[in-house]
């Protein structure tokens, strides 16, 4: 009889296997917005290939795992998703099946994949640490960019749409509201990360935060850190996170008051400065852009005459949007609102049932008998995707969003945190 454990034995007790390798290796790739440099590097097909091996990952570790148990936390996600696949296809007035069943079939694969990922702390570890070096990866890429600009015309990054702007910078995801985003859910993960690792993830997603210029993910983390000195830290760190807030009020309303010919003229000149602290988005409207107050403005009277069931799947998306295929007179641009968007596209049906799924699940964590640093780090994921869905209409359509989303489900109550229960 052989004396080495079965590979059902080395699951069960979070031994790293290549295939669970493999998954966490998908999922990094996935979520550092990687996927347009591997299809540049093989083929457009390659998209097929990787989400078959991806699949292929997912029911092979199944088969060693209870995976309906782990997935049982996230029946009222996966409940929702299907009513609103389901719902936003039969009120489209265009075939969107097949984007539909798209999107609810890679929805269910992350749910599955990250309910395997949260099967274990040592599982569970892994992953974090392999998140931070998604970090480190980007930044670099950006680092190379903002030094040889010239390499912004290589086929590659053209293919990423690396930068929007010349002075706003995004890494492999080319969006930088999606990069910031991504960095703030990264940096959550880093408290399981080992040590030295989770602080080179937490110093490049400052700094990619930063080179994103993207105002919601840099207030937001922002937000988090008074939070964190002003309820969690000592008396001295709470002054510190006062003085610090009387300084950015002061910043802020220098940079407001400033003119070229005052000392504080270095904020408005500094590209990212000035459009952190540019609320109003006045520099977008110069420019002819549509800021999220006017998109609000032109998305809300169609709210209001919508027809009670939405206007279907991905008419949140705008007229311009590749999945709708009609032009029905619907703003170019999407509502930058995941919740509006959930409004246009299935109704206060959609929305009611989202907000209800959410608020219930938000209770449970509440209950749920954690260390009180674990129940800090839950909040900052629920705080940092319900935020961000705010100014984001792709919450339910991306990857970190699904990533987001099936944790604030999965999380809280899976093996992986079984050393952190409380008394």
């Amino acid at each position: 009889m052989s004396i080495m454990p079965s590979f059902s034995d080395q699951t069960r007790d979070g031994r790293v296997t290549p295939v669970y390798f493999g998954l966490v290796v998908i999922l990094s790739i996935m979520l550092g917005g990687a996927l347009p440099s591997v299809l540049y590097v093989f083929s457009r097909n390659a998209l097929w290939v990787i989400w078959v091996i991806f699949l292929l990952f997912i029911i092979i570790l199944s088969l060693q795992l209870w995976l309906p148990r782990l997935i049982l936390p996230a029946l009222p996600l996966v409940a929702w998703l299907t009513v609103y696949v389901c719902w936003g296809i039969l009120a489209a007035p265009y075939p969107i099946f097949i984007s539909g069943f798209r999107l609810w079939f890679r929805f269910l694969c992350i749910i599955a994949a990250m309910a395997i990922v949260t099967s274990h702390p040592r599982r569970w570890a892994l992953f974090a640490n392999a998140t931070q070096w998604v970090l480190v990866v980007n930044l670099l890429v950006t680092a190379w960019l903002m030094t040889y600009p010239e390499y912004q015309q290589h086929p590659l990054f053209l293919r990423l749409d690396a930068t929007l702007e010349s002075d706003r910078f995004a890494g492999m995801w080319g969006n930088a509201n999606e990069a910031g985003l991504a960095a703030l859910f990264i940096m959550v993960l880093s408290h399981w990360a080992k040590r030295w690792i989770a602080w080179i993830g937490r110093i490049s997603g400052v700094t990619v935060i930063f080179l994103t210029a993207s105002r919601t993910a840099n207030w937001i983390a922002v937000t988090l850190t008074m939070l964190y000195f002003l309820f969690v830290s000592s008396k001295k760190s709470k002054l510190q996170a006062v003085l610090f807030a009387v300084t950015l009020i002061l910043v802020g309303s220098a940079y407001l008051n400033s003119s070229k010919d005052v000392s504080f003229a270095f904020i408005k000149e500094n590209p990212i400065f000035s459009r952190l602290f540019d609320l109003s988005e006045s520099k977008a409207r110069e420019q002819g852009v549509d800021s999220r107050m006017d998109l609000l403005k032109q998305w809300l009277p169609l709210a209001a005459k919508e027809p009670w069931y939405g206007y279907g799947l991905y008419s949140s998306q705008g007229d311009n949007s590749p999945e709708t295929l009609v032009k029905r007179g619907l703003p170019t641009q999407g509502t930058h609102n995941q919740y509006l968007a959930l409004f246009i596209d299935a109704g206060w049906s959609g929305l009611l049932l989202f907000l209800i799924v959410i608020i219930l699940h938000l209770v449970k964590i509440g209950r749920t008998p954690l260390t009180p640093g674990v129940h800090r780090i839950l909040f900052a994921l629920c705080f940092i995707m319900l935020a961000f869905s705010l100014a984001n209409h792709q919450m339910v359509t991306d990857f970190t969003g699904w990533m987001g989303f099936s944790l604030i489900f999965l999380l809280p109550t899976s093996p992986a945190l079984r050393d952190y229960l409380s008394a």
